[in-house]
Formats: C-alpha cells, structure tokens, sequence
C-alpha cells in the first residue's frame, strides 16, 4: 500500500508562503535534532554472526554510513536479523542447485522439495528485511536523509 496524502512541502517554502504550522515545524525539527545516536563508524558485528553474515554486515553499513541517520544502534538488533538471513538464504540456493524442484512420493504424487519451499520463504523474509531497510529501489524513494559530506582535504600547492 502505498503513502497517502500529497508530499509535505519544505519547511523553508512555507515560510516564504506564510502558511507555516509552528507547531508541526517544531516537531519536525525535534526529530531531526533527535538522530544523535547515529553511529559515526561502522561498528563491529556480533559474535553470533556467521562469516557470511558478518561480510554482509560490514558490507551493507559501509555503504549505509555515507548517509547520515541510516543506521542507528537501535536498528543494529534488526540488521543483524538482516545478514543472517541473507546468510541463510544464500545456504538454502546452494542447496538447491544440487535438488530437483520436484520429487515422487511412495504413492507416485509429485511434490515441490521442502528446501524450494524453505528457500522461497527466506527470500520473502528478506525482501521484507530489505524493504525496513529501504534496501529496495521503491523503498529508497520513501526515505529522507542527509549525505555525508566527505572531508575533502585541499592539495598543498604551492604556486
């Protein structure tokens, strides 16, 4: 489903038009204020973490901390849930690769193989993982965030 209602205007617009909220306009500053807990480096994965997922960890937070208030300790729980599923996931299409998708049973009745079944219901949960995330391309465009400016140290020229 999705968001409802047209885009909120910029907050500097408003005020040029005059039709300005105060009250909302300080709500929303509170919560742009309130993302100081976000991390400033990449912090270490758990210990419970596979090596696959601890790839996957440092992979996908090196790339969400160039934008800042991406990833906060409280998403650290989740994200983890993240990896490992990916984790998990690629373990299960392995798996896959050496099984037909069908088999007989005793009675002659064609089934779909349990690892297909428990391949696809990963893969559901980790497209809903990457969709918290904003990991998806329709996801990304609900999501407002600053850059992270990298600081560009000048060239000491002399001339």
């Amino acid at each position: 489903m999705g968001k409802r209602g047209p885009v909120p205007q910029p907050l500097a617009v408003l005020k040029q038009k005059g039709t300005i909220n105060i009250t909302r306009a300080k709500q929303t500053n509170e919560v742009e204020q309130s993302l100081d807990f976000v991390f400033d480096e990449i912090p270490q994965p758990p210990e419970t973490l596979s090596e696959l997922a601890a790839v996957v960890w440092n992979q996908m937070l090196m790339q969400a901390c160039r934008l800042y208030g991406y990833i906060s300790f409280i998403d650290l729980k989740l994200f983890a849930e993240y990896c490992e599923c990916w984790s998990e996931l690629q373990g299960l299409t392995d798996l896959c690769r050496g099984n037909s998708i069908a088999y007989e049973d005793n009675n002659g009745v064609k089934r779909i193989n349990p690892i297909y079944k428990e391949r696809d219901d990963k893969r559901k949960l980790f497209i809903r993982l990457s969709q918290e995330f904003g990991f998806s391309p329709s996801a990304r465009t609900r999501i407002k965030l600053e850059q992270k400016e990298a600081k560009a140290q000048e060239p000491e020229y002399e001339l």
